[in-house]
């Protein structure tokens, strides 16, 4: 099931005395695997919603005459919003068996600071570009230190229904700049500190 911004939702619940609820896609979120949506409901209420079989996306009619018309823009994100609307998709990641240097490359050519781990599809953790820092300046073998090898013992999860609040409190206690959202063991998204950061500062 696909939604796209501006489309209708109808959920119909089965039961004869109760009217199904209707509201507009707002904001697509999660990948393929996981795709739902924040939903303006026609109450003024405001959602996120998973679909299920008692789901039915009606899509927006575009005319020729009639240009498509501009969806309401979404909330920026609050604090107590889901961290999915602020983690960063798709996920980078490196292999265990890479090399301290492929992962490096991998930090330089996607400019980012963090990536994730795994062993086959099983996520392992992260590594960041501050844990490359420490390997090397420990006299650290580029070419024979494995990915592996820099994954923290107690990596730290978040699920994509944590609160921002909640991460950011996370960031805090365990003194890291990435988490990565994982649902069971598919990891869907990372929050950095940039992205907390923008929270607070808007």
């Amino acid at each position: 099931m696909h939604a796209s911004v501006g489309d209708r939702i109808v959920i119909r619940t089965g039961t004869l005395d109760q009217p199904p609820r209707e509201g507009v896609v707002r904001e697509v979120l999660g990948g393929k695997e996981a795709e739902h949506y924040l939903v303006g409901w026609n109450d003024g209420h405001e959602s996120l919603l998973y679909p299920g079989p008692d789901t039915q996306i009606i899509p927006v009619q575009v005319s020729r005459e009639q240009p498509r018309p501009e969806p309401a823009p979404a909330a920026p994100p609050a604090l107590d919003d889901p961290v999915e609307r602020i983690m960063s998709t798709p996920v980078l990641t490196v292999d265990e068996r890479d090399s301290l240097r492929v992962a490096a490359v991998a930090l330089a050519d996607a400019e980012i600071g963090a990536l994730v781990v795994l062993s086959g599809t099983t996520p392992l953790g992260m590594i960041s570009e501050r844990d490359v820092v420490h390997a090397l300046a420990a006299g650290g073998n580029p070419d024979e230190v494995w990915a592996t090898n820099l994954v923290g013992i107690n990596t730290i999860w978040a699920s994509p229904t944590d609160t921002i609040r909640q991460v950011a409190g996370l960031m805090r206690d365990a003194d890291v700049r990435h988490i990565p959202v994982r649902i069971g063991d598919a990891v869907v998204g990372v929050v950095s500190i940039r992205d907390v950061q923008k929270v607070l500062l808007r």
